[in-house]
């Protein structure tokens, strides 16, 4: 039970959400009733609530105010969104700006409030999850832009007939059914336009919905020969040509390659006949979604987490994408990787005791702002407090001279100082400007505002044990292939590299380059062709805890995290209040462990996985992009509990903060162990490792920012050389 392995584990199909309109405020709910398995566990599952979600914002009596105007800024008043009765935002204001890029602290629900212009195109990129199997990955990327998919389609249907051939009654029956697609098409966007809205709004949109309704069936009765006559054929015929003269078919498919190129996809993936979407992974599908997300331009674009699954290069290419190509757009985004959001975003929006704050700067700049603000705010709270308790002794002792001596000017210097008492607070607004009694009323109270707390995570240490000698797992020359065939390439060529007990280690390189075969074969889930995998021989108890790209996703999803603790280390007899014990030290406690694992958000998730890799206290820890769904909060606490971790890390990661907190340490340290022989150096500074296209190991003795900015000029030369051809 040394290496926690996951491959045998099923996982059940999660549910589907389904959505109805209610209310006059537009409250949207979704319901999702996930299926139970046959079979229950011993431990009884805890029912899976319904999950409700409530979204509404303040509207104006004469709503198309809200909804019939050019501009394509957003401004609404008076937001509220709660899940399952549970308040997130409570009369907040939204405020988006045309042309911005902002950096979320948090993350909203997808669903459109009352009082979004109805010409303002906004995309979350979960509304694109919809992949079609059947299609290469550049004409599903095509395809996202239905409009142009219509009008190419329609032009093609039409080809072969002038608009002399009215009498061929073929040409009849092609027009006819382009109008009944036509109708279908704004059937649909009725009924989700009947869905969304209520009260008078509704009432009118369940009228539109009617007429939809007898419009399509009008046309479906008719006869196509009767029906289309000279002018429905020019007039059809006139449109659909002319929209298809105003595309740029083939810049729209030289700009879909650019962004499929720039996210890493190869040359062979961009040609019509390339690789079909149902061949690829997740990773590589969330990929397309991104992929599409960035091709359709919409006016606001909301990304979650783009930088999952995305290796350096694509980052970077991200970045320029995003501050140089899409100027106009509102972009908005939610990230854990702090190096991505300080390059992209320009304003930051934080959660603030439900509300939403704005602050004017990126995230490095709102960090530094808001811990300047406590310290200056620290620094005022003592100071009023002192003078608050000067008055009030003051006012104390003059009482007492009062009554002693029964001087009721003495009373009356109290009722003065009461008032003295009551102006003390905050001297200045948050903006700066300063209170004024007649405008704002009494000064208020100064508040030294908290950091978030995120649940800390707390490592178990390594089984003790002594290892002999500085290398507790060594390659030797080590070489593997997928492969079976002896003229195959390599994956990994000839790598020889020694990991000591303190050893820090991280590997660079692109997606494919075999970074994660490398991490699989230290694990020992691959045996090499080639080479030898040396362990001392006193250390055949070495423990090796590995969290792979696919240890989340192969989580038993029916099981609670303590069953699924119970089911992955079946020979240990373990009770409630231990796993408990377990799961809290990795921040995960209290309800949530005792809930199916399908109902758990992605980051308890990961914290779940990491629990089970831990349990049985490895001596070394192989991390495979283990902050892919962890909020930053989260990220921090575990770099905290990394950097105390005395035995062995291995890291893969496209985070370049986390890498160089894990990896290199501050910037103040000064130790220079390499993490190669295990010895007395600084335990947070270690050492990098390139994993070249070749599959070899090289040592990259420059730094992780000195690699960062290689990559950057690798991918402008890139970007240049796509340009010139």
């Amino acid at each position: 039970m040394d290496n926690l392995n996951f491959a045998s584990l099923q996982i059940p199909g999660s549910a589907k959400s389904s959505t109805a309109s209610k209310s006059r405020v537009s409250k949207i709910k979704k319901k999702q009733l996930p299926s139970l398995p046959d079979s229950v566990p011993a431990e009884p599952l805890t029912a899976i609530p319904p999950i409700e979600i409530i979204a509404y914002s303040q509207q104006s009596r004469f709503y198309r105010e809200t909804f019939d105007v050019d501009s394509i800024d957003i401004d609404l008043k008076g937001v509220h969104v709660s899940v399952n009765n549970k308040e997130l935002l409570v009369d907040a204001h939204l405020r988006l700006k045309p042309g911005v890029r902002y950096g979320m602290m948090s993350a909203l629900g997808n669903d459109l409030l009352v009082g979004l212009p109805r010409n303002v195109r906004i995309l979350h990129i979960a509304q694109l999850e919809e992949l079609t199997a059947g299609k290469t990955i550049l004409q599903e990327l095509l395809s996202a832009d239905t409009d142009r998919t219509r009008i190419i389609r329609e032009c093609q249907e039409l080809q072969g007939f002038t608009s002399q051939s009215t009498s061929d009654a073929a040409l009849n029956v092609v027009i006819h059914q382009l109008l009944i697609a036509r109708a279908i098409s704004a059937l649909d966007l009725a009924q989700k336009t009947a869905t969304k809205r209520s009260g008078q709004r509704g009432h009118t949109a369940r009228q539109a919905l009617l007429v939809a309704e007898s419009d399509l069936t009008t046309l479906q009765a008719q006869d196509p020969q009767l029906f289309v006559n000279a002018k429905v054929v020019n007039d059809m015929m006139a449109e659909v040509f002319s929209a298809y003269e105003a595309l740029d078919v083939e810049g729209d498919e030289a700009r879909a390659k650019s962004i499929l190129r720039g996210l890493g996809f190869g040359e062979e993936d961009l040609t019509k006949e390339g690789k079909k979407i149902g061949g690829l992974s997740g990773g590589w599908r969330m990929r397309v979604m991104l992929a599409k997300a960035l091709y359709m331009n919409p006016d606001i674009l909301l990304l979650d987490e783009p930088t999952d699954h995305l290796d350096l290069p694509a980052i970077v290419w991200l970045q320029s994408y995003l501050t140089n190509d899409a100027i106009e757009q509102t972009v908005v985004v939610v990230s854990h990787d702090r190096n991505f959001l300080d390059s992209v975003t320009e304003e930051t929006i934080i959660f603030r005791d439900k509300k939403l704050v704005y602050h004017a700067g990126n995230y490095a700049d709102w960090e530094k702002n808001t811990e300047e603000q406590r310290r200056r705010k620290t620094r005022l709270k003592e100071l009023d407090d002192k003078r608050r308790q000067q008055i009030m002794s003051s006012m104390q002792k003059s009482v007492q001279q009062a009554k002693s001596t029964g001087d009721e000017k003495r009373l009356g210097q109290v009722a003065s100082r009461k008032k003295k008492l009551d102006r003390l607070g905050m001297e200045r607004l948050e903006d700066g400007k300063r209170y004024k009694e007649s405008y704002h009323g009494y000064r208020a109270a100064i508040v030294v505002e908290q950091g978030v707390k995120t649940a800390p995570i707390q490592l178990p240490p390594p089984e003790p044990f002594k290892f002999p000698g500085s290398s507790i797992l060594q390659f030797s020359e080590v070489s593997f292939r997928y492969n079976p065939r002896s003229n195959a390439p390599m994956v990994i060529s000839k790598v020889s590299l020694d990991v000591g007990p303190h050893a820090r280690i991280g590997f660079l390189g692109p997606n494919g380059c075999g970074k994660s075969t490398l991490m699989n074969l230290l694990s020992g889930d691959l045996e090499p062709i080639s080479g030898e995998v040396n362990k001392h021989h006193r250390l055949r108890r070495l423990r090796i805890g590995y969290f792979s790209q696919h240890t989340v996703d192969q989580l038993e999803l029916s099981l609670t995290p303590i069953q699924q603790l119970a089911a992955s280390y079946p020979d240990i007899v373990l009770s409630e209040g231990e796993a408990r014990a377990h799961f809290g030290s990795c921040g995960i406690s209290g309800e949530p462990v005792r809930r199916p694992i399908r109902t758990l958000s992605g980051g308890q998730r990961n914290r779940v996985a990491l629990a089970l890799v831990t349990f049985h206290r490895p001596h070394v820890l192989l991390l495979d992009e283990i902050t892919n769904h962890l909020d930053m909060g989260t990220v921090e606490s575990l770099v905290e509990s990394l950097r105390e971790f005395e035995g062995a890390l291995v890291v893969v990661s496209h985070d370049i903060w986390f890498l160089k907190q894990v990896i290199e340490g501050d910037d103040d340290d000064d130790g220079t162990g390499d993490g190669r022989d295990g010895g007395d150096g600084d335990e947070h500074r270690g050492v990098l490792y390139t994993v070249t296209k070749n599959g070899e190991l090289k040592i990259w003795e420059k730094g992780l920012q000195a690699y960062v900015e290689k990559v950057q000029r690798l991918s402008v030369k890139g970007m240049k050389g796509t340009v010139a051809k």
